[in-house]
């Protein structure tokens, strides 16, 4: 009852993944309210899990039942498109952005509708995403998609290994990263010690082709963030991907 006091707005919305890449397959129809003050509040507070507190906010705009499902367990695709319904029912769709054209050069201020980013829903080929073939290793791999959680704990654990050893000449992060990615390998779990391990003695040519895989598989659910625009000056056409700017939660007033 409390929330339908406080939401003004409030808009239907469906997962793209339709909630059947999960391990239980969860409701994929859910109701997001718009943000009030306290939420903006607690998106502005300093944090170490960025991804954890807007997480917490989209299940807080969550009216009704909630998913069987925290956000910060589902697939980007899922939260991402969940992140820019918050902010239309918030903000409205128009989405101010600059882009520069390549061939005259010139910078154009443009608005697009982030309500005409185009959905890209779960279909079974996703499934063959998920299995790659390493060629130098000779093993087989299976990915997992990656989450907000998994994000969170990467740049936790990176932190952790930078304070341990200052004296660190590289960066864990794409180790972290990839081993993050790794469901399994020959079909088999490997512990936490045995996947690094793993990694770190990965080829790169191998490597290589885990992480272009794991985008491809990441991308095969969510919104496609590419889209047409003109440029003001010179009216050809620029390809561009929207991105997210201070406009997204702070949108300027004309």
């Amino acid at each position: 009852m409390a929330d339908t006091q406080i939401y003004t707005i409030a808009e239907d919305c469906t997962l793209p993944s339709r909630g059947l890449i999960y391990s239980s397959p969860i409701n994929p129809d859910l109701k997001l309210r718009s943000m009030s003050v306290m939420e903006e509040m607690k998106r502005l507070s300093a944090t170490e899990t960025p991804y954890k507190v807007m997480c917490d906010i989209i299940e807080d705009c969550i009216v009704g039942d909630k998913p069987a499902l925290s956000v910060y367990d589902m697939c980007l695709g899922d939260y991402q498109y969940l992140l820019v319904k918050l902010r239309t029912v918030t903000y409205g769709a128009d989405y101010k952005m600059s882009v520069r054209c390549p061939v005259c050069g010139g910078v154009s201020e443009i608005i697009c509708s982030l309500d005409d980013l185009a959905v890209i829903e779960y279909d079974e080929s996703v499934k063959d995403l998920k299995q790659i073939h390493l060629p130098v290793c000779d093993k087989d791999i299976e990915l997992k998609f990656q989450t907000p959680r998994i994000l969170d704990d990467i740049a936790k654990r990176k932190r952790e290994i930078m304070k341990a050893s200052p004296e660190l000449l590289v960066d864990p992060g794409f180790a972290l990263t990839l081993q993050a990615m790794i469901r399994s390998v020959d079909g088999k779990v490997m512990n936490p010690a045995a996947l690094e391990n793993f990694v770190n003695k990965m080829k790169m040519r191998d490597a290589n082709l885990l992480m272009q895989r794991a985008v491809k598989l990441n991308e095969s659910v969510g919104l496609n963030t590419d889209f047409v625009t003109k440029c003001k000056h010179c009216e050809a056409e620029i390809p561009t991907t929207f991105r997210i700017t201070g406009e997204f939660f702070g949108p300027t007033a004309d």
